[in-house]
């Protein structure tokens, strides 16, 4: 439909002053001896027009420059799924990409063709995108959702060259991963300080959109610092309007120095092509992240145990606050470093270790940033009065486990567009759910039969037909029991709040 619209435009009648203009050309071309033997002349670059083109020059060079010394770094990647998988009429998968609200659309290719059947029953199913070589021994950066769900996956380097990419480690709350691969002759990009990057900034993406590998474009820093987005657990993204378009998931920002600054993660789009409005992962946090992942597969971060909640003028007032800055305690967890630490319910928390903290979001990914064991201190507000007090973080709960490589319970038997996971009290704390059994919902797919219920990610499936799940594999046998193309009943915790929901199962 694209390629239509554009062969449209491109054909459309011209105006008169254009057919003047071809008119005109066709005379020429009939009175060829009116014309010169050379009419037309390549300028030397010595003699070129007086105008000042310095600074334009400079700037070329340097986008030539990020260009020369980024591309050997940037590599292809492909994600494989062999069947058994979920039914998509066909289609390759676009791994994970059902987790991303619709607005914001994942940078993977739209579906393409299935390649032909093979000896397991059916084809195999491809999706696209991009890393970055992050290591000489062959360490690639990308994001989750590249590989998430992938039972192999090819990386294709910059001379053509392909490699097996085993995955070190993921971590979907950031929505990054690390590949290694064995090849000779890498070239690692050089990683530059995000914090440095400011609005108005100019920056280059690299990555394969709509699978054409190699591909560079520029824009500049839009925004920083911006959450709330809803593609992962932890947000502080770098908002961009380089061109950036399906494909270029996991690939490098770069600054005009040649260094990554983020990791392309999304973009905001009205119909799947680039808007203007792209995210990337600050290289801050993909530092962080990296690391621990490199160690020992996982990521464990700090927990403090709170329950907070964005203050309004109004709620503000009545705690005696006169302004909108801080963050309000809503409950403190029994038994946590926040409740050892002395805080309590109708606290203003203004800043963690000397950074101010004014929404939810940002408050739980300051906190997220320290290692368990870290003390910190925390300044607040409490019946007016400006107070300090110093808390030793603890573990996260439900972090610090390698994540066991399971097929999501979303493609076991008839399939209702969910992604589940289990349980556990980091998921029962964000979500405010009261339940101790259950699965949790980490994502529905925005055309699934459980979206179409008004089943949202947050939920705890609690029963399939009046029988009790609590874990993946007796969601699964419950599904296979309600069999295909019939409805189901689905007992649902919402924020407390628990009700039936009646699905019609897909096939």
């Amino acid at each position: 439909m694209h390629d239509s619209r554009t062969h449209g435009e491109a054909y459309r009648t011209p105006k008169r002053g254009g057919l003047l203009v071809l008119a005109a050309l066709a005379g020429l071309a009939a009175a060829p001896t009116l014309l010169a033997a050379d009419t037309i002349t390549f300028t030397d670059p010595e003699t070129r027009a007086s105008a000042d083109v310095t600074a334009p020059t400079t700037l070329s060079k340097a986008f030539r420059h990020v260009a020369n010394t980024l591309r050997p770094s940037v590599v292809q990647i492909i994600s494989i799924d062999h069947p058994p998988y979920a039914n998509r009429g066909g289609e390759a998968p676009r791994a994970g990409g059902n987790r991303i609200p619709e607005q914001f659309r994942d940078l993977l290719p739209p579906n393409r063709p299935a390649p032909p059947s093979n000896e397991r029953g059916g084809p195999d199913r491809m999706g696209q995108g991009t890393g970055v070589i992050a290591s000489t021994d062959g360490l690639v950066v990308t994001n989750n959702h590249v590989i998430a769900g992938a039972d192999e996956v090819k990386v294709v380097l910059h001379d053509g060259r392909e490699a097996v990419g085993t995955v070190i480690g993921a971590d979907p709350a950031t929505d990054l991963a690390v590949l290694r691969i064995e090849a000779s002759d890498l070239v690692a990009a050089n990683f530059g300080d995000s914090d440095e990057s400011q609005v108005g900034d100019w920056v280059i993406a690299l990555g394969s959109p709509f699978g054409l590998s190699q591909t560079v474009t520029a824009g500049i820093v839009s925004a920083i610092g911006r959450e709330g987005v809803g593609l992962a657990r932890f947000e502080n993204y770098i908002q961009t309007d380089a061109a950036i378009n399906p494909g270029n998931s996991g690939g490098p920002l770069s600054n005009i120095h040649g260094q990554v600054v983020g990791i392309n993660t999304a973009i905001s789009s009205a119909n799947g092509g680039n808007d203007g409005i792209g995210f990337a992962i600050p290289s801050r946090m993909v530092g962080r992240i990296v690391n621990d992942l490199v160690d020992d597969g996982t990521v464990q971060r700090g927990w403090l145990g709170v329950n907070i909640q964005p203050l309004d003028p109004e709620l503000a007032a009545t705690f005696g606050h006169d302004a909108r800055t801080g963050v309000l305690v809503a409950g403190v967890v029994e038994g946590t470093p926040a409740a050892d630490a002395g805080l309590r319910p109708g606290d203003i928390i203004l800043d963690i270790d000397g950074r101010q903290t004014d929404t939810p979001a940002g408050l739980a990914r300051r906190i997220a940033d320290f290692a368990p064991d870290t003390e910190v201190t925390i300044e607040f507000l409490r019946d007016g009065d400006a107070l300090s007090r110093v808390a030793r973080l603890g573990t996260r709960p439900g972090e610090g486990v390698r994540p066991a490589a399971t097929t999501p319970a979303a493609n076991a038997g008839p399939r209702l567009g969910l992604e589940l996971a289990p349980l556990d009290d980091a998921s029962r704390e964000e979500a405010s759910l009261t339940t101790r059994d259950g699965l949790f919902v980490r994502g529905v797919q925005a055309d699934g039969p459980a979206a179409a219920a008004g089943i949202e990610p947050g939920d705890a499936i609690l029963q399939v037909d009046g029988t009790s799940v609590d874990s993946i594999q007796s969601f699964r046998s419950a599904m296979e029991a309600a069999g295909e193309g019939t409805r189901v009943r689905l007992l649902v915790e919402r924020a407390g709040m628990t009700r039936f929901v009646v699905v019609r199962t897909g096939d």
